[in-house]
């Protein structure tokens, strides 16, 4: 479950986190789209990864540290998604399943 693809999700969403401007905006849908066949809390497990790498790595003031922020807030995000997932019985053992899930709630895919 977690081996060098997780170190392959968590560089990805990394050097994302870490882009200027708003290159962050699609981090999840791309994950998603890349990996469609890994549980979906393991795109989750590579966000807080990715952002606790960037607050180790950069001091506090940084502007780097936005971008640990955001990684932390979007895993959030995405936890409830299978979460509500899980509530509403819809199949959440892959990330592709995901999409289906954007239908009813539209963030991930308009953000």
């Amino acid at each position: 479950m977690m081996g060098s693809g997780n170190e392959e999700r968590v560089a990805f969403a990394i050097e994302r986190l870490l882009q200027a401007g708003e290159g962050w905006r699609g981090l999840v849908r791309d994950m998603v789209g890349l990996w469609p066949d890994v549980l979906p809390l393991e795109l989750g497990f590579a966000l807080v990864s990715a952002a606790s790498a960037i607050e180790t790595s950069f001091a506090p003031g940084s502007p780097a540290r936005e971008g640990a922020a955001r990684g932390y807030r979007l895993a959030a995000l995405l936890s409830m998604d299978v979460y509500a997932m899980q509530s509403l019985q819809m199949r959440h053992e892959r990330a592709a399943e995901l999409q289906a899930y954007w239908h009813l709630d539209p963030f991930f895919a308009e953000l």
